[in-house]
């Protein structure tokens, strides 16, 4: 589905590192018979062990769908787009087709369906970004079949995902828990709930890392955070595409 900021493109890649931090601890090579009982059961404890993902900002869910944990925690502080994804995880399937009629009737009336709002208001527009025009091109491309299409895909990889809305720091997070998160980037165009403290962000993230396995969306991190993996990308940033800055995207981890 379209959405601003999304990972669409480098899902794989990013959802390949965080699978790797959640299964990726390597077996001893070594015979079986020479290996201690006590070896033995710590790894037997460990195959056992339930792993824990968190996704602080989950927006479109393009890398979530792609985790593999036994427990997902998706989080988004935006209302309309956590109604959506309660509303498909109970059967809802949205519209294949949305005109602009109906674009601007649903937008005028989003309490009447949540779920729907956050489907037209990101799904529908041009870029992903919320409610910033009905999405179209002139070889009429369907945008809005494009977005339905890749919601139901996606949606078995999140099926059994716990969805919440809330305030990223007030998300219950357990002790080891591998974090993803994908913050609203500093210095560029918003998302839609409002300005989004950057020194407050890093310093969770800092008090976080302490007792989970965290990893950081962002163009730049503070000093105390490394890049542990990077590719660049080119964007489009407007209607006939001749604004296509190329950008760095990087998964930072707190170094301390």
């Amino acid at each position: 589905m379209q959405y601003m900021g999304g990972k669409s493109r480098i899902s794989k890649q990013i959802s390949e590192v965080l699978n790797n931090a959640l299964y990726g601890r390597k077996e001893p090579n070594q015979q079986a018979d020479r290996e201690c009982a006590e070896r033995r059961n710590e790894r037997e404890r460990e195959r056992k062990k339930e792993r824990v993902f968190v996704s602080l900002f989950c927006g479109s869910c393009a890398i979530e769908s792609k985790v593999q944990a036994d427990v997902k925690i998706l989080n988004d502080k935006h209302s309309y787009l956590i109604a959506m994804w309660q509303a498909l995880q109970n059967g809802w399937t949205p519209p294949d087709v949305v005109t602009k009629e109906e674009y601007y009737r649903v937008k005028a009336n989003m309490d009447e369906n949540p779920a729907l709002a956050g489907f037209v208001g990101f799904g529908c527009s041009f870029g992903g970004k919320w409610w910033g025009g009905l999405a179209s091109n002139k070889k009429g491309d369907n945008y809005c079949a494009r977005a339905e299409r890749s919601l139901l895909k996606d949606l078995s990889g999140l099926q059994a995902a716990t969805f919440t809305c809330l305030d990223y720091k007030n998300v219950e997070i357990p002790y080891g828990a591998v974090v993803y998160a994908d913050p609203p980037y500093a210095n560029t165009t918003g998302y839609t709930l409002g300005k989004f403290d950057t020194d407050e962000f890093w310093d969770y993230m800092r008090q976080l890392s302490k007792r989970c396995d965290v990893y950081i969306s962002e163009e730049s991190a503070p000093d105390d955070f490394e890049c542990v993996w990077s590719q660049e990308l080119t964007r489009t940033l407007d209607y006939n595409k001749s604004n296509q800055p190329k950008k760095v995207e990087k998964l930072f981890k707190y170094k301390g």
